[in-house]
């Protein structure tokens, strides 16, 4: 999550630590957001995704070692770096307190360069780690999502779609002819040919659709809220944008063309994404098979949508 500064999160039920956290973090360019409620600091973190959480050890009810617990069992907060704040610093507490989770601990009282130093450290330790969180998802080439990505997206999209009575339209799509593009003018073309196509997919979508190389020249698409008339609609604009817009290359301006497939469903369906894929590889086999260059949905049978 990009912000203008990192948002901190501090979880102490002493106002008076809240207050000088507040004061010496603030100093240094943090947004700090403060609770000494121990019953919603898993909600507020989950909510508000911060950069860092401070998190007091010692907290009444919930103890700061249990919310540290939960915060590195949810998906949406394990990713988060938490710094345990102590006035126990027993070899044996500092290690319930790794254990748990936490990336790093303070002594109290709180030391103000010590403070500042080590919640910088756990700051660039983040940077870190999302870059190579990052990298990991994104296909090299495209910068896409990769395939495993993309399909777990398409997995919780249908749980959510689902879950909210929703549509979902997910579309897999292949450069016609891409193999002859390869033979006729090498690799270095071909690539620069799906670098140039994937931009264009990708800046072609709506906020919210989400797309990923599914491997080769194929590409998987996520249309969310879209229902079966509304996804071939989206997808001949795109079909009908790459048609009409040569690649430029080393070798000459290529027409590239591109062949579609849809597998539409509403919350009222049961199929899994593996079957969701397969009805969408299916009819992308029936436009190619077809004469490509053209969007069909599944049908079951297949039938050709006009748009």
């Amino acid at each position: 999550m990009e912000r203008e500064k990192p948002l901190l999160l501090a979880i102490d039920d002493s106002p008076i630590n809240l207050r000088l956290i507040s004061m010496v973090l603030g100093k240094e360019g943090f947004e700090i957001l403060c609770t000494e409620n121990s019953l919603e600091a898993v909600h507020l973190a989950t909510e508000t995704q911060p950069d860092l959480i401070l998190l007091d050890m010692m907290l009444p009810g919930t103890s700061g070692l249990e919310i540290c617990r939960l915060l590195k069992s949810q998906s949406e907060t394990k990713e988060i770096p938490v710094i345990m704040v102590t006035a126990k610093t027993l070899g044996t507490d500092v290690m319930d307190a790794l254990e748990a989770g936490a990336y790093d601990y303070i002594k109290k009282p709180l030391d103000e360069p010590e403070v500042v130093a080590r919640v910088r450290s756990a700051l660039r330790y983040k940077i870190a780690q999302d870059k190579l969180r990052e990298m990991a998802m994104r296909d090299s080439l495209t910068g896409l999502y990769n395939h495993a990505l993309i399909m777990e997206f398409l997995d919780k999209e249908l749980y959510q779609q689902r879950r909210k009575n929703s549509p979902l339209c997910f579309v897999m799509a292949d450069i016609d002819h891409f193999k002859s593009i390869n033979d006729n003018y090498g690799h270095l073309t071909g690539d620069l040919v799906l670098r140039e196509i994937s931009q264009r997919l990708a800046s072609s979508l709506r906020h919210g659709d989400l797309i990923g190389r599914y491997g080769g020249e194929e590409f998987a698409i996520i249309f969310r809220g879209v229902d079966g008339s509304m996804g071939p609609v989206l997808s001949e604009r795109i079909r009908q944008m790459i048609a009409d817009n040569p690649v430029i290359t080393p070798a000459g301006d290529l027409k590239i063309t591109m062949s579609f497939g849809l597998a539409c469903s509403t919350s009222h369906s049961d199929a899994t994404y593996l079957q969701i894929v397969a009805q969408a590889d299916e009819a992308l086999y029936a436009a190619k098979a077809q004469g490509r260059n053209r969007v069909l949905s599944y049908q079951n049978p297949i039938t050709r949508i006009i748009v």
